[in-house]
C-alpha cells in the first residue's frame, strides 16, 4: 500500500458539495454529504442507502456512499484495517456501475482504491475508463461541463490523496477542470491541498484556499484548511481566527473543534485543548474514531484516569476492539501507577500485535512495566530493544545502565555507557559514569582509560583523579610500587581548590600517602601526612596511632625533641 499522507483525511471529505446545490436533489445529497464531513459515517451510510432506494439508477449516490466508506478509514488509518473498508467501498462503486454504467465517478473510486493498494495497472485501467466519458476528437460528451470538471477534479484528488509527485499529471487535470468550470470551489481546495501537503508551498496553498472560499462564501471547509495551514507555520492566532470563523458559520461543525483541540495543545493550553476535543466528541458521539481521538488527547495531556474511563467506554461499544486500545490502557495504567493492570494490557497488546505494528515506545513501556512488576532482567531486555529500534533515544541508555547497576551488573552498565558514547560525542559525565561502572566491575584498565579521558576533557574535575588513584591503588595493593602516588598527589592539588567540599577525598589521599611513606620507611615524610590528618580530624585514631608509632623512628623528630644533658 502506498504511504498515505495526512491530506487524505482532509480531502476525502471534500465531496463536490457545491456543484449540486440549489435543487431538491442536491439538497438531499448535500445533507448526506454533510454527515460524512461531520464524521457521522454510519448516519451518512444510511442516508446514501435511502437516496439510492429512492432513485436506484442514480450512480452518484453509490459513488458518494463509497467515498463515505473510505473517509471512515482515513480518519484513523493507523488502526483501521484498510482491506475491509476498501471492500465495502468497492462494493458501492460496483453497484453504482451496475445501476448506471454511464456514471464515470464510480470508475474513479475503483481506481483510487487500486492506487492506494499500489496496483497501478488496475488504477490506470479504471481512470482511463472514467476519462473515456470526456469529449474527444469528433466525439461529444454526454456530461455537462460542470460534471466534466468534477470528474477531472476527482481524478486529480485521487493522486493528491496518495501524495503523488507527478505534478504535471495533477495540475494537468486541474487546469482542464478550471477551463470547464472556473468557479468550482472543490477545484481550488484540491489544488491547495496539493500545494500544501505534497509540494510544501504554504503561500500557494493559501491562495487557492482563499479562492475556494471566494466561490463559496459559506464554506466552513476552506476556513478549516486555512486554519490548518496557519497552524503548521505556527501562526497560531491566525489559525484560531479561521477556526472561529468556521464555527460562526456553523457552531455544530465538529472538525473545527477537533482542529482547535490540536491547536490549543500546540499552544500549551491543555484545558482549552481538552474542552474542544470534548466538544468534538459530543458532536460525534456515535463515532468510535472520535472517542479514540479524545482518549489519545487525554493521554497527551496526561489525564490518564480520564483516558482509562474513555477507553473502557470504547471497548464496551466495540466488541472487536482494536489492539491499540490495549496499548493505550497499558500506558495509562502505568502512568497511574497501577502496574499489575498495566502488565495485563501490555501483554494483551504484544500477544495480538503484528510485528510491524510494534513501536520502540511499546518496548519502552513494556520494559518499564515489567520492571515495576519485579521482572527487572526481562524489563532491561525490552528497554534495550526499544533503543535498538530508536537509537536517537540515547537518554534511555542512562536508564538501562542505572538498572544494570541496581542489578549489580556493573560491566553491563559500563558497556551501556560505552554505547551511548558511541552514539554521541560523549560528555565528561558519560565518561565518568562509564569509568565508575568499570571500576565497580574491577575492570581496572577500562576504568583508568575512562578516567584519563575525563582528565583530558576537564582537567579540574576532581572526582576523576580520586577514582584514578583508587584504580592504581587496586593495581598495587601492597603500595610498594607507589603506582597510585602521582594520582593522589594530583588529587590533593585539585581538591585544595575547595578543601571543605573535598575534605573526605583529601583525608583519603593523606592516608594513602602516609601509608606509602611508612611502607617505604620514610618515617618523617609519613609523619607529615598523619599530622595533616590530625589537623583536620583530631580524633582520628588511625592517624594518632601512626604518629605515636613513628615518632621514635623519625630522626628529625628525635633531634628536635632531644633532652639537653
Amino acid at each position: 500500500m502506498l504511504r498515505i499522507t495526512r491530506i487524505i483525511r482532509k480531502t476525502l471529505l471534500g465531496i463536490a458539495m457545491f456543484a449540486i446545490a440549489g435543487t431538491a436533489f442536491g439538497q438531499d445529497l448535500n445533507s448526506a454529504l454533510n454527515l460524512t464531513y461531520q464524521e457521522q459515517f454510519e448516519a451518512a451510510d444510511n442516508a446514501f442507502a435511502t437516496l439510492s432506494k429512492s432513485d436506484p439508477a442514480n450512480g452518484k449516490y453509490y459513488y458518494y456512499s463509497g467515498e463515505n466508506q473510505l473517509a471512515s478509514y482515513f480518519i484513523d488509518p493507523t488502526n483501521i484495517p484498510f482491506e475491509a473498508i476498501a471492500k465495502k467501498a468497492a462494493e458501492r462503486y460496483q453497484k453504482g456501475i451496475v445501476a448506471n454504467p454511464n456514471e464515470p465517478l464510480n470508475y474513479v473510486g475503483l481506481g483510487k482504491i487500486a492506487l492506494i493498494q499500489n496496483n497501478k495497472a488496475v488504477a490506470d485501467e479504471n481512470f482511463a475508463k472514467a476519462q473515456s466519458f470526456l469529449p474527444a476528437k469528433k466525439v461529444k460528451s454526454t456530461l455537462t461541463k460542470p460534471d466534466q470538471a468534477t470528474l477531472l477534479v476527482r481524478l486529480a484528488e485521487a493522486y493528491v490523496q496518495v501524495g503523488s509527485k507527478d505534478s504535471a499529471l495533477v495540475f494537468g487535470f486541474l487546469r482542464r477542470a478550471e477551463a470547464l468550470d472556473g468557479k468550482n470551489p472543490e477545484l481550488y481546495l484540491v489544488r491547495g491541498d496539493y500545494w500544501f501537503y505534497t509540494l510544501n508551498n504554504g503561500s500557494r496553498a493559501a491562495e487557492n484556499y482563499k479562492r475556494s472560499q471566494d466561490f463559496a462564501p459559506q464554506s466552513k471547509r476552506a476556513r478549516v484548511r486555512l486554519g490548518q495551514l496557519y497552524t503548521r507555520i505556527r501562526s497560531y492566532q491566525d489559525a484560531l481566527t479561521y477556526y472561529q470563523d468556521a464555527l460562526a458559520l456553523d457552531p455544530s461543525f465538529a472538525p473545527a473543534y477537533l482542529e482547535m483541540g490540536f491547536l490549543y495543545a500546540k499552544m500549551n493550553q491543555p484545558e482549552e485543548s481538552k474542552k474542544n476535543f470534548k466538544k468534538y466528541l459530543d458532536l460525534s458521539s456515535s463515532n468510535i474514531a472520535a472517542k479514540r481521538r479524545y482518549a489519545n488527547m487525554l493521554i497527551q495531556t496526561e489525564d490518564y484516569k480520564g483516558a482509562i474511563e474513555q477507553i473502557t467506554q470504547i471497548m464496551a461499544m466495540d466488541s472487536v476492539s482494536f489492539n491499540d486500545l490495549n496499548r493505550a490502557l497499558a500506558y495509562s495504567y502505568f502512568e497511574e501507577k497501577q502496574f499489575p493492570q498495566a502488565r495485563y494490557y501490555i501483554g494483551k497488546f504484544f500477544t495480538n500485535a503484528p510485528a510491524e505494528k510494534i513501536t520502540a515506545k511499546d518496548y519502552l513501556y513494556n520494559g518499564r512495566i515489567l520492571i515495576k512488576n519485579g521482572q527487572d532482567s526481562v524489563g532491561i531486555l525490552k528497554l534495550s530493544t526499544a533503543f535498538q529500534m530508536d537509537t536517537t533515544n540515547v537518554d534511555l541508555l542512562n536508564e538501562i545502565a542505572t538498572l544494570y547497576l541496581k542489578a549489580k551488573k556493573p560491566q553491563n552498565a559500563a558497556e551501556t555507557y560505552k554505547v551511548k558514547i558511541q552514539h554521541t560525542n560523549g560528555s565528561v559525565n558519560d565518561y565518568y559514569k562509564m569509568g565508575r561502572a568499570y571500576f565497580d566491575a574491577k575492570n581496572w584498565p577500562e576504568a583508568d582509560s575512562a578516567f584519563a579521558k575525563v582528565n583530558r576533557m576537564s582537567p579540574d574535575f576532581e572526582p576523576a583523579y580520586l577514582f584514578r588513584a583508587r584504580v592504581y591503588a587496586n593495581l598495587d595493593p601492597d603500595t610498594k610500587e607507589g603506582l597510585a602516588k602521582p594520582f593522589y598527589d594530583k588529587l590533593v592539588e585539585k581538591a585544595s581548590a575547595d578543601s571543605v567540599k573535598f575534605s573526605k577525598d583529601i583525608l583519603e589521599a593523606y592516608n594513602f600517602l602516609g601509608y606509602y611513606y611508612l611502607v617505604n620507611k620514610q618515617y618523617c615524610e609519613s609523619m607529615g601526612y598523619w599530622d595533616k590528618i590530625v589537623a583536620i580530624d583530631p580524633a582520628n585514631e588511625n592517624a594518632n596511632s601512626a604518629l605515636k608509632d613513628l615518632k621514635p623512628r623519625c630522626p628529625e623528630f628525635k633531634s628536635a625533641n632531644k633532652q639537653p644533658q
